[in-house]
């Protein structure tokens, strides 16, 4: 089956998921969990600041501050509680870990033009752009996106790690390894993933 054809199909299967998940409530409070721990001190201070002064753009009843925009359109950003949270055509959704697969489009860059983008928009904001960056919860997005197993955003969620990120997705690497429908070349890369103990 061509490439085109794949991604065509987990594009549509992602659709439906993302049908699903907006059965759910988009933007209730949600802690953010990242890798590093939530985002305190002086990021989710100079949100309030901005909040305060009427800064950022009201979207689905908060504050929402913009930091990277993906080619489909969609914005990764922060929230008025200084959540990461991404815009959907009807619904923001913030970051926690059950909805980390709604990220999967950041997967589509490569992660040093993705970093590089998202300190650059925390930049503009007056936030920390080191602070911001080390924040995002890569490796819950790769975890949520592991555990779907779609063969085409799989290989990209690896691709997506960083070697000291290895660890904490092990467990989800190991299950694409056994899984014996999925793709040879696929399981081969996946297994060099795995860090011995």
């Amino acid at each position: 089956m061509e490439l085109s054809n794949v991604r065509a199909q987990e594009t549509e299967a992602w659709a439906t998921k993302c049908c699903e998940w907006h059965e759910i409530r988009m933007h209730a409070p949600v802690s953010f969990h990242a890798t590093l721990g939530a985002m305190h001190g002086p990021v989710e201070a100079r949100i309030r600041e901005l909040v305060e002064g009427g800064g950022g753009e009201a979207i689905f009843a908060t504050r929402f501050f913009p930091l990277v925009e993906l080619d489909s359109g969609a914005r990764v950003g922060l929230d008025a509680q200084a959540c990461f949270a991404i815009t959907l055509p009807d619904a923001l959704c913030t970051y926690a870990p059950e909805a980390g697969h709604m990220f999967h489009e950041v997967l589509e860059w490569k992660r040093s033009k993705f970093d590089d983008a998202l300190e650059e928009g925390a930049a503009v904001h007056g936030l920390a752009p080191i602070e911001v960056s080390l924040s995002f919860p890569a490796t819950g997005i790769v975890r949520a996106v592991l555990v779907k197993n779609m063969h085409y955003t799989t290989r990209l969620a690896l691709q997506w790690l960083r070697p000291t990120e290895l660890r904490d997705v092990q467990v989800e690497i190991r299950h694409i390894v056994q899984d014996r429908a999925t793709p040879t070349q696929l399981r081969d890369f996946a297994a060099r993933l795995l860090v011995r103990e």
